[in-house]
């Protein structure tokens, strides 16, 4: 996709094409990727509508963010794309890190971007994408349409590393070396920087001193994507680092040995460049050129590696058991590779939306980066949808006593007078404290000891002692079966909580460790 505007850098006018980053960063405490079914997605900053505005979480909005960070003291540094602004959001605010307010072009009404190498307050940055820390805490970005490597040291000076505003494919030492839209960075133990300069089609290597070399081959295929018109564009090939080739690589990884990760766009794939072996390889993801396409048709299939299927995979981030975390971006999904198969964690795949909820009901637009916070929790870069979203445990109440089981509903304690009993593998609760909790109308037959739940035209009939229940809606009555029998304690008529919460259409889960029962709505 592009589109014309303006920056200020010497008067000039460039042509901005949107590209997209991501950050690599492992942690601890993911055992998310083992169990993600007591996890949800929940908005950290960001509204869906766009905008430039600091303060409280709930009040700050953004412009197309690309990627995040952890910095050492704890706040995330968020690349605000469109808005040209790197923003610090912490634990109740968003404020403004580095980049200058230079005002909107007359045509477009769009933040115009700028090239200034400086203090924080006074630095000026276009597009800026992928971002990427270092053990002494210096950042790195991907300053996308300035076609340059930006470094932000800890003492808060931006000055650049490699590139110099102009784009192109040159070798060389600092401001000699030239890149196309570099969009991700990633840095190793060394202090060497990795680049995904991704109209080039090439990975970069920065040494510390700002030498710029090209790992791979650059693409020599030429497509006519209609009759008289022909570009130049990305290709395919495994094999030796050197004569391996790309098309359009957006995301960056280094993994613990050392070797790198990186989403290749165009081609709907995952590459894994092994350093000490020389080669790259194709780890996830596939699919062949239709004749005279630019890219590879994205699909959306979780499976082994080989038969998985990706579109348009962007921010990466491994985790401390070496599962790889992807955001597949126009799939909508966040998708781990683990084991060499490919599953869908989170997002309902091919479908854009805003919705918060359990992670097989939230929703995403154009999720572009992931990264792992120390504490376990998974940032979601959602750049369309203009937030930072966040994957996380449920949320127990306070004091939640283990030695007996719970019913937890949307984050509050279900209140019974007489303890849970479980039975036949399944949590049961008084009739009266499962009806009200689940928004249901109790009926109670004292002389009978039978019950009835009620919601709007649908009535159940539960009869004690039986694993069977009457459900009768619109005059047609159909007999269910329970997940466990309806019984008597302290003379209170037990129900199953599962079998009524999954007719409400709620979400059930058991957290063995916390002896809880999880009821979610889906979304919220």
């Amino acid at each position: 996709m592009k589109r014309i505007a303006k920056k200020i850098l010497l008067a000039s006018v460039s042509i901005i094409i949107l590209t997209l980053p991501t950050v690599s960063f492992a942690a601890s405490n993911t055992d998310w990727t083992q169990s993600p079914k007591l996890y949800e997605v929940r908005t950290w900053t960001g509204k869906s509508e766009l905008g430039h505005g600091n303060g409280s979480l709930a009040e700050a909005t953004f412009f197309h963010p690309k990627s995040a960070v952890s910095l050492p003291d704890g706040r995330l540094l968020v690349s605000d794309s469109s808005n040209h602004f790197l923003r610090a959001v912490s634990i109740d605010k968003v404020s403004a890190y580095t980049g200058i307010d230079l005002g909107e072009d007359a045509e477009t009404e769009l933040p115009l971007g700028g090239y200034n190498d400086d203090e924080l307050a006074k630095a000026a940055f276009d597009q800026p994408s992928g971002l990427a820390i270092d053990a002494q805490g210096n950042v790195f970005v991907a300053d996308s349409n300035n076609h340059a490597i930006r470094k932000i040291s800890k003492d808060g000076k931006v000055t650049t590393l490699a590139g110099n505003g102009n784009l192109g494919l040159t070798d060389g030492v600092g401001a000699k070396a030239s890149f196309y839209n570099p969009s991700d960075v990633s840095v190793d133990s060394q202090g060497n920087v990795y680049v995904a300069d991704t109209l080039n089609n090439v990975i970069r290597k920065v040494t510390v001193d700002g030498t710029v070399t090209t790992l791979n081959a650059p693409s020599t295929r030429i497509v006519e994507y209609f009759p008289g018109a022909v570009e130049t564009t990305g290709d395919f090939q495994d094999g030796p680092i050197a004569s391996a080739k790309f098309n359009e690589p957006s995301g960056l990884a280094l993994d613990s040995k050392g070797n790198l990760y990186v989403s290749d766009r165009g081609n709907q794939r995952i590459r894994y460049i092994d350093f000490a072996a020389g080669t790259v390889s194709t780890v996830a993801g596939g699919g062949t050129y239709a004749k005279q396409a630019v890219y590879v048709a994205g699909d959306y299939v979780d499976g082994t590696s080989t038969d998985s299927r990706l579109n348009a995979p962007e921010g990466l981030t491994i985790t401390a058991d070496g599962s790889l975390i992807i955001a597949d971006s126009l799939n909508h999904a966040i998708r781990i590779l683990k084991d060499g198969k490919v599953s869908t964690l989170a997002g309902i795949p091919t479908e854009f939306g805003k919705e918060d909820g359990v992670i097989g009901s939230a929703q995403f637009n154009h999720p572009t980066d992931v990264t792992v916070l120390a504490d376990g929790r998974l940032v979601i870069v959602d750049e369309f949808g203009n937030k930072v979203r966040v994957l996380q445990k449920y949320a127990k109440p306070a004091n939640l006593q283990t030695s007996v089981i719970s019913v937890v509903y949307d984050g509050n304690l279900v209140p019974s007078d007489v303890p849970a009993q479980l039975k036949s593998n399944a949590v049961l609760l008084p009739l009266r404290s499962v009806g009200e909790t689940l928004g249901y109308t109790v009926e109670f037959d004292k002389k009978t000891g039978n019950g009835k739940l009620i919601k709007g035209e649908a009535v159940y009939a539960i009869v004690k002692g039986s694993n069977k229940v009457v459900k009768t809606l619109k005059g047609k009555s159909e007999t269910l079966s329970l997940n466990a029998t309806a019984i008597v304690v302290n003379n209170r008529l037990f129900i199953p909580v599962r079998f009524f919460a999954s007719e409400s259409n709620l979400d059930i889960q058991w957290d063995a460790a916390a002896n809880v029962v999880v009821i979610r709505n889906k979304t919220f």
